[in-house]
């Protein structure tokens, strides 16, 4: 396109060139006519070069057609411009481009200009832009050649991977090389997606290895007593198994409500029934209401709340979140322990803390125990399951909220950091 856009502009330009070179010769010839009449045309004509190469030729004929004087060599065209044949005593037969005037008397005076140079240039640019789009065109079937080797490289590792994670090998990485290209943000992106993958598979054994060993216990103890009720014959002995039995079966189930929950918060979508909570007044009813029962566990319950704290959030959750914490920090320290609960403003948060001054967690056990059924080796005698910091952390994940454990020195320090903090 850019090719023949040059070419016809070019051609344009010459011929206008043409044409105003004609058109000045001929009013020159006319000016002749106008002093001298018909002897000032042919003396004028006269005065052209001689036989040879004609570039610019002139000729006057005679009203019968016969040519008078002049070097073009030609029969006599019709008036106006005209494109006409004319013979070339080197080259022969040529085209060329004319004007011819009517003169008084039938006479027409015609001034000519060879096209040999026009087409010679316009032969000229069209081979230099046919070879340029030769040139172009071999270049770019290379660069095609080459551009699709290297795409299928870099596409052949990441198809590699692909195919041997749907062969089960979930170990392959595709290879991320150094240019940081789009490729390798994909593969990288790819392998992200494998390693998230990968771990929620062994998330999800683990969950299915601890149901399975929290399950059996209760279980156990289940049929256990359901055989004693077959066994005995005592009514009284047989009601004694029977609730016995009753409690195990709860125990399973708050179990399975439990699992439950925590799937429901981290598939999320409960953010959008979300409201504004104080969270000053419901956190002094949850400690005002813990305080029997951390005396009946011979702890002591301290309380310390700021006034005007708000978030927005479940409240339903936020409470259960506190609650879990406080009767964490009441199931897993000794007799005598103090628990604090505070709420306060830090900046533009709005953070709860539990404090306990019991044996702590290990900061390398911190973050494990808040998966779910991890239980460390000192909570093995207490009731549980080992899903309390689980749910605490999918309520604070849903509550855009930060679950941070800490060392109290001695004891364990947990903080829910709610954003914004309205006075």
């Amino acid at each position: 396109m850019l090719g023949a856009a040059v070419i016809f502009a070019t051609h344009a330009a010459f011929s206008r060139q043409i044409d105003a070179n004609i058109e000045q010769a001929s009013a020159a010839l006319l000016v002749e006519y106008r002093g001298d009449g018909l002897k000032g045309v042919i003396e004028a004509i006269s005065q052209q070069r001689g036989p040879g190469p004609i570039s610019l030729g002139t000729a006057l004929f005679a009203p019968g057609g016969r040519r008078i004087a002049g070097n073009l060599v030609t029969a006599m065209p019709e008036p106006g411009w005209r494109k006409i044949v004319f013979v070339d005593p080197v080259e022969g037969t040529d085209p060329a481009r004319a004007k011819v005037d009517v003169l008084p008397g039938g006479y027409r005076m015609v001034v000519a200009a060879d096209l040999e140079s026009l087409e010679a240039i316009d032969r000229t640019i069209l081979g230099m832009f046919s070879l340029a789009f030769v040139a172009l065109l071999v270049f770019g079937i290379l660069g095609a050649f080459v551009l699709a080797a290297y795409l299928r490289r870099r596409l052949h590792g990441i198809e590699a991977t692909a195919v041997a994670i749907t062969s089960g090998d979930l170990g392959q990485r595709a290879r991320v090389g150094e240019a940081d290209d789009e490729f390798d943000r994909v593969a990288a992106s790819l392998n992200a997606m494998l390693d998230r993958i990968a771990s929620l598979i062994a998330n999800l054994r683990q969950v299915t290895g601890d149901l399975a060993h929290d399950l059996r216990t209760p279980l156990a103890r289940l049929r256990n007593q359901l055989e004693a009720m077959r066994q005995t014959g005592n009514e009284c002995d047989r009601a004694g198994s029977l609730d016995r039995a009753v409690e195990q079966t709860d125990d399973v189930l708050t179990l399975f409500d439990a699992i439950l929950r925590i799937s429901e918060l981290e598939e999320g979508g409960l953010h959008r029934a979300f409201s504004q909570v104080d969270l000053s007044g419901l956190v002094a009813d949850i400690g005002e209401s813990h305080l029997p029962l951390a005396e009946d566990r011979n702890h002591s319950l301290r309380l310390a709340v700021e006034d005007g704290i708000a978030v927005e959030g479940d409240r339903e959750l936020i409470a259960q979140a506190v609650i879990n914490l406080i009767e964490n920090a009441l199931r897993h320290t000794p007799d005598g322990s103090t628990v604090e609960l505070s709420a306060r403003r830090d900046g533009d948060k709005a953070v709860v803390m539990v404090r306990d001054n019991g044996s702590g967690i290990a900061e390398g056990d911190r973050i494990r125990v808040q998966d779910r059924f991890v239980r460390l080796e000192g909570a093995r005698s207490t009731p549980g399951h080992g899903l309390g910091l689980s749910l605490v952390r999918a309520i604070a994940d849903i509550h855009r909220a930060e679950l941070v454990l800490g060392d109290a020195s001695p004891g364990l320090v947990v903080e829910l950091r709610f954003p914004g903090a309205p006075a």
